[in-house]
């Protein structure tokens, strides 16, 4: 048995150590032996050489200009929304406009030459709907006719001057209507009887030389019938009510022409029906004519003339003398300077005139020249649109 172990491990010793040589051997042949270094890593061989490129493609051809927006055809499978009637008026940005001005917020006020033309010569015939005016003037001037034995009832002689006030509103689209003795195209008046448009008309209204007198009140209305922008009409209807002369009666067409909205032509046919307390009515007829012209657009000056004649069925007749016959034929001539001052929602007109009422007068029976009857005018209009939402003062 002991012999038999013995053997045994004879066997395990010899197979471990044939084990162990062969290990040696192979560790031996891969490191060149213990006492020398590790051999350095061959070098890596070069990369092969790269191959030649190839030939670049020909350019591509040149791009289309791109079309001008709004005319791309839209994208099938991407499409903004239309662009806002705001947005298209930019075509450098149709998806986004700035506001040059701020938008209005709530009841503001509103310039009254937006609802009236500052331009004088441009103006309607009639106040706009809902637009009050309040008119003033003040006349000064002499009048010779005295030797004539025209003192009654044609007014006073010697030096005149009147103070003047009246208001006109317009109630509804294209009709006035007022107490006052301004109305556009048709001032100054150019009848004779009777006061030879020295003033003494109005809704307050009194004479200061020769003595103190309060004058009479004219009711008027007025309606555009036609309004064009070069031509506009409309029908006049006005009744003195007398504090200090007699009753009195207008029915008048006037006309206004207009060109390139500064220069005007005014005329028109007026006619007078004049109560007279010394024999009967006397009946006139009113030719006007002015021209208007706007130098800048607050700048006006007017020219006026015309004809009236007096008297047409030659029913006068004087009280004393008789030496007066008709009919009578005054051709007046009238100058005006005026300025509109705008101040927010109120408007104002200045103005400065000088008048001739009868400058060349004749009868039947003689003419003449009469530069020694003359006025100056100085006045001024206010306007409002009151009536205007957002616009009172």
């Amino acid at each position: 048995m002991a012999g038999g172990v013995s053997k045994l491990l004879r066997c395990f010793f010899v197979i471990g150590a044939m084990l162990i040589a062969s290990w040696s051997a192979d560790a031996t042949a891969q490191s060149g032996g213990w006492s020398e270094p590790i051999a350095a890593p061959a070098k890596p061989e070069p990369p092969p050489a790269p191959a030649p490129e190839p030939a670049a493609p020909p350019p591509p051809p040149p791009a289309a200009e791109p079309a001008a927006p709004g005319t791309a055809e839209p994208n099938p499978d991407w499409a903004d929304p239309s662009p806002t009637e705001s947005e298209e008026r930019s075509p450098q940005n149709p998806d986004w406009v700035e506001e040059s001005e701020p938008p209005q917020i709530g009841d503001m006020r509103r310039r009254a030459s937006e609802y009236y033309d500052l331009r004088y010569a441009n103006r309607d015939l009639t106040l706009p709907r809902g637009m009050i005016r309040g008119t003033f003037d003040t006349v000064a001037g002499r009048r010779i006719e005295e030797a004539q034995g025209l003192e009654e009832p044609f007014g006073p002689t010697g030096t005149i001057s009147t103070m003047n006030f009246g208001v006109a509103i317009s109630v509804a689209e294209d009709f006035e209507i007022g107490f006052s003795r301004y109305r556009m195209g048709s001032y100054p008046g150019i009848s004779v009887f009777p006061g030879f448009g020295f003033g003494g008309e109005g809704l307050i209204t009194f004479s200061m030389s020769p003595e103190v007198k309060f004058g009479d009140i004219p009711l008027y209305g007025r309606f555009q019938a036609l309004d064009r922008d070069k031509v506009k009409m409309a029908f006049d209807a006005v009744f003195r009510i007398p504090s200090r002369t007699t009753f009195g009666f207008i029915l008048g067409v006037p006309l206004r022409f207009i060109i390139q909205e500064r220069f005007t032509f005014d005329t028109g046919v007026e006619m007078v029906v004049d109560d007279n307390p010394q024999g009967p009515s006397v009946w006139s007829l009113n030719l006007p004519f002015k021209f208007v012209a706007n130098a800048t657009d607050q700048l006006f000056v007017e020219v006026g003339s015309g004809m009236n004649l007096f008297d047409l069925g030659q029913t006068i007749r004087t009280a004393t003398s008789g030496l007066i016959q008709g009919p009578f034929y005054f051709i007046p001539l009238s100058a005006r300077i005026g300025y509109t001052v705008e101040a927010k929602a109120t408007m104002m007109d200045v103005f400065l005139g000088f008048r001739f009422p009868t400058l060349y007068g004749f009868t039947t029976r003689a003419n003449q020249v009469n530069a020694e009857t003359w006025q100056v005018t100085v006045g001024f209009n206010v306007y409002s649109p009151v009536l205007f939402k957002g616009s009172a003062l």
